[in-house]
């Protein structure tokens, strides 16, 4: 009985840096394999390449391989930004796991939510499931933000206030206005993904003038 409480005690507390090390790598590992699937489908489809020509080859798969550029983009944009918030974390907690897995699930989803939007050519549940998938890796990834945050776990010059926290839903919101526009209007297609390239500099400019704010 006291064993179990004792453990039970231990994992409530944040955990090792070498711990942390582990988490890191093992996402790393876990995006480096993701974004290894994505041109598997098109490896299958350049070996009938010796039947045809190589410029068939491209015209046949043109949607295919923009697909995966895009999947391929989106996913170092997640590593990215997953880089730089546990570049800031000084631990974590088991919680911080749990929430992490699901952004690896995230992540994982996409190859196969990549192959289904190539294949049925912007149907809209396909294209449902590809953005919702979006949309649900970046959430996972501001709640991993907000678990550090709030266990004071984030090496930050200053700690955020909440403007800033709510701020980086910005592009949260703007995947989810993606994920409808792309499921009301299917031939736009991840066409509407470019609303995140129009909020990432917005995201930036209001941060900026924030940290102004509370400089001056």
């Amino acid at each position: 009985m006291s064993e179990y409480s004792t453990d039970t005690a231990t994992t409530a507390q944040p955990r090792t840096e070498r711990g942390l090390e582990r988490v890191i790598f093992f996402s790393d590992a876990v995006v480096a394999i993701a974004i290894t699937l994505i041109v598997l489908p098109l490896v299958d489809s350049a070996r009938e390449v010796e039947h045809s020509t190589t410029s068939k080859f491209l015209s046949d798969n043109i949607y295919t391989l923009i697909a995966a550029a895009v999947t391929f983009a989106v996913i170092g944009v997640f590593w990215r930004d997953h880089h730089r918030l546990f570049e800031r974390a000084t631990g974590y907690t088991p919680l911080l796991m749990r929430a992490n897995m699901l952004w690896l699930l995230g992540i994982v989803a996409l190859p196969l939510a990549t192959v289904l939007d190539e294949f049925t050519h912007r149907d809209r549940l396909a294209l449902g499931i590809y953005l919702g998938d979006i949309v649900f890796t970046m959430v996972m990834l501001r709640l991993e933000e907000l678990l550090l945050h709030r266990a004071n776990l984030l090496s930050d010059p200053h700690r955020a206030t909440p403007a800033e926290l709510v701020l980086r839903w910005l592009q949260v919101a703007a995947a989810f206005v993606a994920l409808i526009i792309a499921v009301a209007r299917p031939e736009i297609g991840l066409w509407a993904l470019l609303l995140l390239v129009v909020t990432g500099p917005l995201e930036t400019f209001l941060q900026q003038r924030i940290r102004a704010n509370l400089a001056s």
